[in-house]
């Protein structure tokens, strides 16, 4: 009799500890969602839409191009140079042109003509959004809606607004002669980068200049 109870005693031994490492993975997940969740949901907070914090956070557009990342993040294939023309531009960048076709769409009643980028050394600075001058209120009344009211408008006779924060700026442009708008998302460190390049290339200019006098 003693030994039979010992059998099904280490039976249940046995089945209580396959239940115990069953469960814990599922806990572990369990416990992962959670704090997930509490993690997005704080973060949720911070990154209402309507506010400059907003453009800050979101650093690019649709979620699929992001400033500052390398050029190579960007699907093989989707690239080609702007107007075939490969030549790097007065600051030393690159233009492409993005081809993915679900980036060409900003809200649910708004398609673009083309996305682009420029990229400095492979990072990219600026992202330009084309669009038809029919949509001009309609991005304009999205880009609030998003990033909150404009920071700057140079006057009352240009068609420019700008948002501007720490560390990404807005620009949207509409030009009436050509019957299209653009939207310029521009990563500020690297267009500082770029300036401050160019000054040293200047001073160095200069001195070689110089030394060739004497």
């Amino acid at each position: 009799m003693l030994n039979l109870s010992l059998h099904y005693y280490e039976r249940w031994r046995d089945m209580e500890k396959r239940i115990y490492h069953t469960a814990i993975p599922g806990i572990r997940t369990a416990l992962f969602i959670i704090v997930g969740c509490q993690w997005f949901m704080a973060h949720a907070q911070t990154l209402k839409t309507g506010s400059l914090k907003y453009l800050m956070a979101s650093n690019g557009f649709n979620g699929c191009i992001a400033l500052g990342k390398d050029i190579g993040t960007l699907p093989y294939g989707k690239l080609t140079y702007l107007d075939g023309d490969s030549r790097i531009d007065a600051d030393s960048c690159i233009k492409y042109a993005y081809n993915e076709p679900y980036a060409f769409t900003l809200g649910d009643s708004i398609d673009l003509d083309m996305v682009a980028v420029r990229a400095y050394k492979d990072s990219i600075v600026n992202i330009y959004l084309f669009f038809n001058l029919s949509d001009a209120y309609k991005v304009l009344k999205k880009f609030i809606s998003l990033y909150g009211q404009f920071t700057e408008k140079p006057d009352n006779y240009s068609d420019i607004y700008n948002w501007n924060s720490s560390q990404v700026s807005l620009s949207l442009r509409y030009q009436c002669k050509a019957d299209l708008g653009v939207a310029i998302f521009t990563c500020k460190k690297l267009e500082a980068e770029i300036e401050a390049d160019k000054q040293r290339a200047i001073r160095r200019y200069y001195k070689q200049a110089l030394s060739l006098n004497y």
